[in-house]
């Protein structure tokens, strides 16, 4: 059988033995060379590759060299090349290969966070955020931090990040930076919690006291994500609640005595409700006519 080819790695124009030496962006180089032997038609030289990836070969075919030039990508790591010379001989080939794997090092890729159940969870329950990314040599250390207020909060280290207890507090972005000796590259992600209205409260205008007959306004407002999807009013009557209407609003644009007594406000969205209530005191007018007489 023929000779096999041989094959040698160059990185920036310098031979490198050691196939970890392969920095992404550095210019890499692979050379084949092969003995001519007596044949005729010479022998050829042809390049592949595993798996298969777009090649861009140089031959000089007087000496049976040939080139294969290129910068260095993540992609190509752990590809290999395979060089193969095909010899005619007495109308039959003979062929000869030998390959060289590709060890190419690089910073952080793809870095992603993925999170567990869901990016949406329940006030109270459990979440878990896990960070991974593509890097050799593997990532160092992968760092934790979350945007409070415009600023940026360290938290921890370690692929895993778990709220066991989710609150209200831990809504917001959270970034991962996974990191080894070659740069470091960010993920970020979107935690939302939600819970059921809070903080339900009534303000009254002008006042939860005022004259007969003039006008008042009720506003309901409460704290809840997603956000309260209906108000509902009601009032005490006789010991008995009497149903009103809906909307965060409610006005008397000419108040009466019957009006007077207790109002409620529920704030209601998917994860439950919450009720807030307020005394509304209507004052009577009262004409006093004073009667002068004359005694004779």
């Amino acid at each position: 059988s023929p000779p096999k080819p041989r094959v040698q790695l160059y990185v920036e124009q310098k031979e490198v033995q050691d196939q970890e030496e392969v920095l992404e962006g550095s210019s890499v180089s692979l050379r084949c060379s092969a003995e001519t032997l007596c044949s005729s038609p010479p022998p050829t030289l042809t390049w592949s590759s595993t798996p298969r990836i777009p090649l861009s070969e140089s031959s000089r075919l007087q000496e049976l060299i040939s080139d294969l030039n290129f910068t260095a990508t993540h992609h190509q790591h752990g590809v290999t090349f395979t060089c193969t010379i095909t010899y005619q001989l007495q109308d039959e080939n003979k062929t000869a290969q030998n390959n060289i794997t590709l060890h190419v090092q690089y910073s952080p890729k793809n870095t992603s966070v993925s999170v567990i159940p869901s990016s949406s969870v329940l006030e109270g329950s459990s979440v878990t955020l896990i960070c991974s990314s593509d890097a050799n040599p593997a990532v160092l250390n992968y760092t934790w931090s979350r945007e409070s207020e415009g600023q940026l909060e360290q938290l921890q280290t370690g692929d895993t990040l778990t709220l066991k207890r989710t609150d209200r507090k831990h809504r917001g972005w959270y970034h991962c930076t996974a990191q080894n000796q070659h740069g470091s590259q960010n993920s970020s992600v979107m935690l939302d919690i939600q819970y059921s209205p809070k903080n339900t409260s009534v303000s009254v205008l002008p006042s939860s006291s005022v004259l007969e007959g003039s006008s008042v306004t009720l506003n309901c407002s409460s704290d809840a994500n997603p956000a309260v999807l209906n108000y509902t009013w009601s009032r005490e009557s006789e010991g008995q609640l009497e149903q009103l209407q809906t909307g965060d609003t409610l006005t008397f644009n000419r108040t009466d005595l019957k009006h007077r007594g207790w109002y409620h406000c529920t704030a209601q969205n998917q994860h439950g409700s919450q009720n807030s209530s307020v005394m509304l005191d209507i004052q009577c007018e009262y004409y006093i006519t004073i009667l002068s007489c004359h005694i004779h």
